[in-house]
């Protein structure tokens, strides 16, 4: 296997492990750090909160903090990405620039977080989507 190839898949799949990771422990620990409100998320509290979606019970902004954030999906792609990359695709540069962007939006909007750590596997794969960009040598 050529050396830019191996480059390349090694960026895709740290890349993915990397956000899988920050989408998998987003979700412990917020889930942790709201386990009082589990009763009410599995007996209706969250349905139809009483003044509406302008003021949330804590219960409601628990359960968007975690089940409902951005957790799961971040799992999901960073998944997706590394079991991409061990198959040698490349995703295209667009899933590194939303997430770039969507981070950076995050981050401008609510610090202190860990928003901007998106960056690390949005720049990896960036850089193997760049180095996909020319023509691969022939065999």
């Amino acid at each position: 296997m050529d050396v830019a190839v191996t480059a390349r898949r090694r960026l895709v799949v740290l890349g993915g492990r990397i956000t899988a990771f920050l989408g998998a422990f987003h979700l412990v620990v917020t889930i942790a750090l709201n386990v009082s409100h589990l009763p009410a998320w599995f007996s209706g509290g969250l349905w139809f909160p009483a003044n509406g979606l302008s003021e949330l019970p804590p219960a409601v902004g628990a359960f968007w903090l975690t089940i409902g954030s951005f957790g799961l999906p971040l799992l999901t792609l960073g998944l997706l990405v590394a079991w991409l990359g061990n198959r040698g695709v490349v995703p295209p540069a667009f899933v590194a620039w939303a997430l770039g962007g969507w981070c950076t939006i995050g981050a401008v909007a609510f610090e202190p977080s860990p928003f901007i750590l998106v960056w690390v596997p949005a720049v990896m794969l960036l850089r193997a989507a760049g180095r996909q960009a020319g023509p691969d040598p022939q065999p």
